[in-house]
């Protein structure tokens, strides 16, 4: 823990001497690895594959993700995906899920059992729109849902999760959560927007970045369930098509 707080304030010098000089690129580059070490300082804090809370006792039967878990997700596209250099061209391309149990842990569960059992595969995506790109949904009659998840919030003044409503319904609009739907290619749980607890296998990706609204003030932090983030080639999906 020690050295991720050492790197920690090496990048948040870096980042005050970016904004100081107003270098836009140099601030968006230690900001993103400021991140990057004040998460591995916050995983480092948690108890390994152990949550520090239980789960009520009526969602004991759901899968549960203690702790962090990586998923690879390779997706194609049929103009195939342009690479950061701006030339190459490739049909494929390899995302990397992190999924977050330490603080949606039936959400994330629920998703890598789908995952595990092959759910995912070979599914194309259904939904590609300006902010984000949904799939989930099987065009195979058989594979029907196994199950639903309820909703899944926490927020950042809280010890664990609140399940089962809305920040509207429990008047907590402004409290800010700890997984904003804040960054291009976070991970959010589809659901019936009617019904709190109605998550079964739709998933969508974010596809914008909402740097000038705070957690807790945009129109999905509070209503859906956010379970991680692409932490590997997110910017391709704004090359996804249907």
């Amino acid at each position: 823990a020690e050295i991720f707080e050492s790197q920690l304030l090496v990048h948040l010098t870096q980042l005050a001497d970016a904004l100081r000089a107003k270098s836009v690129d140099r601030a968006l580059a230690s900001q993103e690895e400021a991140a990057s070490a004040l998460a591995a300082l916050r995983l480092a804090q948690l108890p390994p594959h152990k949550l520090p809370f239980e789960v009520p006792e009526e969602y004991q039967t759901l899968p549960r993700l203690n702790g962090r878990a990586t998923v690879e997700m390779k997706i194609s596209s049929k103009t195939g995906f342009r690479l950061p250099d701006g030339q190459s061209v490739v049909p494929t391309a390899m995302l990397q899920l992190q999924l977050d149990g330490y603080h949606a842990p039936l959400t994330a569960g629920n998703f890598l059992a789908l995952v595990k059992d092959g759910y995912y595969d070979n599914m194309p995506f259904q939904k590609v729109q300006e902010l984000f790109v949904q799939t989930g949904t099987s065009p195979d009659q058989k594979k029907k849902p196994a199950r639903t998840v309820p909703l899944e919030l926490f927020y950042k003044t809280d010890s664990e999760p609140t399940y089962g409503s809305t920040s509207d319904d429990d008047m907590r609009a402004t409290d800010a959560p700890i997984l904003p739907f804040q960054a291009f290619g976070a991970l959010g749980m589809a659901r019936d927007n009617e019904v709190a607890d109605s998550a079964d296998t739709q998933f969508f990706f974010l596809k914008w970045k909402q740097a000038l609204i705070a957690p807790g003030r945009n129109t999905l932090d509070g209503f859906y369930s956010c379970f991680g983030y692409v932490t590997d080639n997110e910017q391709l999906l704004s090359q996804v098509n249907a």
